[in-house]
């Protein structure tokens, strides 16, 4: 299998930067893997607080015999943070780290594949 095959293939279907580590360009690999990584955590951390925070809120509503699922949605739908804007964003450089990763991939191996 080629060199610029096996890096965008590797950055494609594992992980971010991983095809250039394993093609030996650390700098690129190391930066496309951190960003990707940053990202998600941060999509991750935020769901999960938006989650406990309306987890906070929904015993108020049951012992008031409130047991009313559209209030219970509608608190999950307004918890933690009034926008998705930070999620979008981050969201947004991960796909964009995904998909430069691809494209470096494939040219840092096809210069190998020339040697």
């Amino acid at each position: 299998m080629k060199e610029s095959t096996k890096g965008a293939l590797i950055s494609a279907l594992v992980y971010p930067g991983l095809g250039q580590l394993v093609l030996g360009s650390k700098r690129s690999g190391v930066l496309f893997t951190g960003l990707t990584t940053v990202g998600l955590l941060v999509i991750i951390y935020r769901i999960t607080m938006r989650f406990y925070l309306a987890l906070d809120q929904i015993p108020t509503i049951l012992t008031g015999n409130l047991q009313d699922l559209g209030k219970i949605f509608t608190i999950l739908d307004q918890s933690a943070y009034p926008d998705w804007s930070t999620e979008s964003k981050c969201l947004l450089i991960v796909a964009v780290c995904w998909v430069a990763s691809i494209i470096h991939a494939y040219w840092a191996g096809s210069r190998l594949d020339r040697t």
